[in-house]
């Protein structure tokens, strides 16, 4: 499985309505999740920086990347 797919299935998961973006409520489970971390100014500096595009969503591409640059 490769990077693409696993953030994919990850992205799947905390859609949780289905509308193919990771909102900011959603963002704050995948990074206390993902980062054990807990504390919406954390989540939200994070959010902030993987927004490229400043729609105030995750895409599924700023999700790759954001996983990508974090797991390095």
């Amino acid at each position: 499985m490769n990077i693409e797919q696993m953030v994919g299935e990850l992205f799947d998961i905390f859609d949780e309505n289905k509308d193919g973006v990771i909102s900011r409520r959603e963002f704050i489970a995948l990074a206390e999740s993902l980062l054990h971390q807990k504390g919406m100014s954390f989540s939200s500096d994070i959010f902030n920086h993987f927004d490229t595009n400043h729609d105030n969503v995750i895409s599924r591409e700023e999700l790759i990347d954001m996983i990508v640059e974090l797991a390095l």
